[in-house]
């Protein structure tokens, strides 16, 4: 009986009382959810920046590797050009004979830097002589190495 009597009272009188939260408790919750954001903020940031300038990097070593092919299905010299006067750098990808422009990359705006010279590759996939494209932003700075015997890579410098 006790038993009934219970969970009588206490249903009705559930049912009477409002749920939901106070003014204050939400304010209080989006001062905490905000304020974690903003501590958050720089490492995002961070890793956006390498997101764009690991996607740089790659994209720039495709197109070398591209530029190879290229090199040895026109049988010609093929010049890749790094424009480094104003924001956004390009790149250029053409023939040399005939001065044909085949492709043109924008790289991601914001970079701080960029150190490359002329590429030149030969019609047997080699390069003209060693080097190297450094692009940085920030403190971040990825490399692409290239080598007289045709091989390419892509590295970086520890943070």
């Amino acid at each position: 009986m006790n038993l009934l009597y219970y969970l009588f009272i206490k249903a009705t009188s559930k049912a009477n009382q409002k749920e939901g939260f106070t003014l204050l408790e939400v304010i209080v919750t989006m001062v905490v959810m905000a304020l974690l954001a903003t501590l958050a903020m720089p490492t995002i940031q961070k890793s956006y920046d390498r997101f764009r300038l690991d996607t740089a990097i790659v994209q720039l070593h495709k197109d070398i590797r591209w530029a190879q092919k290229l090199a040895d299905r026109e049988q010609g010299q093929v010049s890749i050009t790094f424009f480094q006067d104003k924001q956004p750098y390009r790149y250029v990808i053409q023939t040399v004979s005939d001065r044909t422009r085949v492709k043109t990359v924008e790289l991601p705006n914001g970079l701080t830097a960029i150190q490359a010279t002329t590429i030149f590759i030969n019609p047997d996939k080699t390069f003209m002589r060693n080097g190297h494209v450094l692009i940085r932003k920030g403190e971040v700075r990825r490399y692409v190495y290239y080598y007289q015997t045709g091989r390419s890579r892509v590295t970086s410098i520890p943070d």
